[in-house]
């Protein structure tokens, strides 16, 4: 649909075609490169891909662009300053019908792609239009900034499929461009809550999903020109299932895919790989004790770990928990590694065993280069304590804080589950310090040299300021002066801490 876009986050995209089924994985496999010079698309365009049974459409209003595509249906594109750029390749069966029914059908797509730039608004997947009735619907694989409520509607359902969930969502466009001229029409979305770059898209369970949840009958939804709208809720016959990028708001970028294949009849997806629910390492968190964020538990999404990541970090351990997990981020921060690039109502859950009855004193180990907010903590589902924290507007998340709370635990095995309620709050752990017990870490025991006693300690090592700097390993019996100037090697004042106990060390 040419118009102004529902999301505030730039999106681009474009795609490549070949014709084998799914037995391939996208990420990983390679197709052979594009021959010749490709072909130039100019200004607004549509036609077919020779030898193929798909077609191309180039669109935008302002600004330039150009667009190549290949024999082998991959291509290229770039834009620059527009306000509104789309792109996509697929099946097209005519734009005003009589239309295709997908009962019976198969419809699938693989991805690989790569992009640079900028947009304030939209979006990567699937999409096309339906008759009988008019629907304009997508599949939202991948965004620069989570689509919100405001722009796709209030939630009508989900649907877990190629190892995520998505959210399943309708709008009504009140009196806009569409498919028949200025119309009001549905608008249907699945939004993916773990975003990705590559993959395989089993279209059809999306299709079955909606013809599930959408009978016919009549709802009021919000309009895009405010109020509420009454509508036909139905997914009807498709005359287009394409690949799409859609960026604007001055949007400047470019796109290459390397890989794609889209079919009529192709191969659904395989359920994800069943993964037993157990802690951690396999044994239960201790409380009074420390939770480290990025040990959640063992588990399938919608399981042990669900909701919202945020943008991808290219700086963070993608091994440490391994494929399965990828949706979630873990990074280097804090007092070691941090859930980080989070995104609003992420969740993940512990096993714990607490070990000792009481109220406890709690605290999370946090930042937020965006603004202040909180984590909810909740045990066996129930509402267990809310931690405010300041952070800050310097886009600086490097520089942790504490959130404090307080709650009161029963002794036993329980679920605990840490949901971050802010966009892009990293969260290091969570402390439980049983009250009125003292601290649950022994004391910094040192002598009068500032040497440990018999056990060897890693020691939080802060500035002046309270800024965490890193950690250092002292080794029973050593000066905490020696570990730390061989650690940091510079002169000055620190702060070491274990506990609640702080020892300034100062280095010449």
């Amino acid at each position: 649909m040419k118009k102004q876009s529902l999301f505030k986050a730039g999106m681009v995209l474009a795609f490549g075609l070949v014709t084998s089924a799914y037995a391939v994985d996208a990420c990983k496999d390679a197709m052979p490169v594009a021959q010749g010079s490709g072909h130039s698309v100019n200004g607004n365009s549509t036609g077919s891909i020779s030898g193929t049974k798909w077609g191309f459409e180039q669109w935008s209003a302002g600004g330039s662009n150009s667009m190549t595509y290949y024999d082998n249906g991959t291509f290229k594109a770039n834009w620059n300053n527009n306000n509104d750029y789309l792109a996509r390749v697929g099946f097209r069966y005519g734009d005003n019908g009589p239309g295709k029914s997908v009962k019976g059908m198969q419809y699938t797509a693989d991805y690989k792609y790569t992009k640079t730039g900028s947009a304030q608004y939209g979006y990567i997947g699937i999409y096309g239009w339906t008759v009988n009735p008019q629907v304009e619907y997508y599949i939202v694989d991948d965004w620069f900034s989570k689509p919100s409520e405001q722009y796709v509607g209030p939630k009508q359902g989900e649907i877990t499929v190629d190892g995520a969930t998505y959210t399943i969502h309708t709008y009504v466009r009140d009196q806009e461009a569409s498919k028949t001229g200025t119309s009001t029409f549905l608008q249907i979305f699945s939004i993916r809550q773990s975003p990705r770059q590559c993959g395989h898209i089993d279209i059809q369970a999306h299709f079955n999903k909606w013809n599930e949840l959408f009978t016919g009958q009549t709802a009021s939804l919000p309009g895009s020109k405010g109020g509420q709208k009454s509508i036909q809720l139905k997914f009807g016959d498709v005359t287009e299932v394409m690949l799409m990028t859609e960026a604007g708001g001055g949007a400047t970028g470019s796109v290459e895919y390397t890989y794609f294949d889209m079919s009529e009849n192709g191969q659904p997806s395989e359920p994800p790989t069943p993964i037993d629910r157990k802690p951690f390492g396999g044994t239960a968190a201790t409380i009074p004790g420390t939770i480290e964020a990025e040990n959640f538990d063992e588990g399938n999404y919608g399981d042990s770990y669900s909701g919202t990541q945020g943008a991808s970090g290219e700086d963070g351990d993608h091994d440490y928990r391994g494929e399965d997990y990828a949706s979630v981020d873990i990074v280097n921060g804090g007092t070691g590694k941090a859930i980080g690039y989070t995104a609003k109502d992420l969740w993940l859950e512990y096993t714990v065993n607490v070990t000792k009855a009481g109220e406890y004193n709690i605290t999370a180990y946090v930042s937020n280069g965006s603004g202040s907010g909180t984590v909810e903590l909740s045990l066996d589902k129930t509402a267990l304590a809310s931690l405010a924290f300041e952070g800050n507007t310097q886009e600086d998340w490097n520089t942790y804080e504490e959130a404090t709370g307080k709650a009161t635990l029963t002794a036993g095995e329980h679920v605990l589950r840490i949901t971050i309620a802010n966009d892009n709050t990293n969260v290091d752990y969570v402390k439980f310090s049983l009250e009125g017990a003292g601290e649950d870490d022994p004391p910094l025991a040192i002598n009068a040299d500032l040497r440990l006693g018999n056990t060897a300690k890693t020691l939080q090592v802060f500035d002046m300021q309270g800024k965490f700097m890193g950690k250092v390993d002292v080794a029973a019996g050593a000066s905490i002066k020696d570990a730390v100037k061989a650690r940091f090697q510079n002169a000055g004042i620190y702060l070491v801490k274990l506990g609640s106990k702080m020892q300034r060390i100062a280095i010449k």
